[in-house]
């Protein structure tokens, strides 16, 4: 979780905060300063049972993701909501619909729990401050916010749940590509009128969602096109094969050689018999050069627990693969280094492959 700090860890999933969550509780008890410190203290902890909320919608993805084989690698809460980062996204219409409809179904219950509590046993009152609602206590105000979640989720503003729910359905009739595409650009009407929105009722934190939607939609559109681009395809087809490799008792300054002599910036590393022992990165000799000079044994900069390719693998988990662990990643015939997958080589293939007179 780049940028966040690990708070919890629920069924197995690491929950965190970014960095920029604590700027909204201190725009919290700005904003209520004035009232008090009862008040501003009600005031944060309403926000923090809010995002307590939202962090049982996200899981709500993230078991529904599970129980379809989808792991989440984590749970981040940001200042506008939560992001489950599933290490996949399903392309079957139908789980993507499930996953997508599990996080409102969660506030659906939260909400109707709450009101039930509140109409049974009453409601727990508060001092006056921002979050009051008049004639509600707590218990309501979370309630009729868990349905407005609902209701703001399920907007057609692709990458938010709505938007995912309509791209299963288009899915069911049309090709990924095209169902993503069509989505996104729902998303991308949606964002215009967030912004008209927020400038007309001078919301920060609905213009945020807004730049969010955008962005993110068009993410994930070029995602799903590069997806549909490599489908069917292995990573022979878009490896790199005219790779170098550095002996395993090299030193850095022989791996620094290398890389100013050529293009390539990440190097197989093999033993006496040719056999793959580990990645040496550039990021990882650059910072080993630094500290220890150019007559430092490179085994120390070797990442040995990187997952490993093969030509016949299927290129889309590949890159699925490369995502999670780049910007590079050796593949093997056997124990034998034959070639490399980067970012860069991959996104020169679909570059090609995507253009108006592709090569035969």
């Amino acid at each position: 979780m780049r940028g966040s700090l690990r708070i919890a860890r629920i069924f197995g999933i690491d929950i965190g905060v970014h960095w920029t969550f604590p700027l909204l509780i201190a725009w919290i008890a700005y904003r209520s300063a004035g009232m008090g410190l009862v008040p501003t203290l009600v005031a944060i902890a309403f926000v923090l049972l809010i995002f307590l909320c939202v962090v049982l919608h996200e899981l709500g993805h993230a078991l529904t993701a599970r129980a379809f084989g989808v792991q989440t690698r984590h749970i981040t809460l940001l200042p506008i909501g939560g992001v489950a980062a599933l290490e996949r996204m399903p392309t079957r219409p139908r789980e993507e619909f499930l996953i997508a409809i599990a996080g409102p179904a969660v506030n659906v219950v939260i909400g109707a729990a709450l009101l039930g509590v509140a109409l049974a046993i009453g409601d727990i009152r508060t001092p006056a401050g921002m979050y009051t609602i008049r004639g509600g206590g707590v218990l309501l105000q979370l309630a009729i916010l868990n349905f407005g979640l609902v209701a703001f989720n399920m907007l057609p503003a692709f990458p938010m749940d709505g938007g995912r729910v309509l791209r299963s359905l288009l899915a069911l009739k049309l090709d990924y590509a095209r169902a993503t595409a069509i989505a996104a650009h729902c998303g991308k009407a949606m964002a215009l009128l967030f912004v008209a929105a927020a400038l007309f009722g001078e919301s920060p934190l609905l213009l945020l969602i807004a730049v969010f939607v955008y962005f993110g939609g068009q993410a994930e559109a070029n995602a799903a096109a590069e997806r549909s681009a490599v489908t069917g395809l292995t990573v022979a087809a878009a490896m790199q094969t005219d790779v170098r490799t550095l002996p395993a008792g090299a030193t850095l300054g022989d791996a620094a050689d290398l890389l100013i002599a050529g293009a390539q910036q990440d190097f197989p590393v093999v033993d006496a018999e040719g056999m793959y022992a580990g990645l040496l990165r550039r990021d990882r000799l650059i910072q080993a050069f630094t500290q220890l000079g150019p007559t430092a044994p490179l085994a120390g900069a070797v990442d040995r627990a990187l997952p490993t390719l093969s030509p016949g693998d299927s290129l889309p988990v590949a890159v699925e693969t490369l995502r999670e662990h780049g910007p590079a990643l050796a593949v093997l015939d056997g124990r034998r280094p034959v070639g490399l997958l980067t970012g860069e080589n991959l996104s020169e293939f679909l570059l090609l492959s995507t253009a108006p007179h592709r090569r035969p």
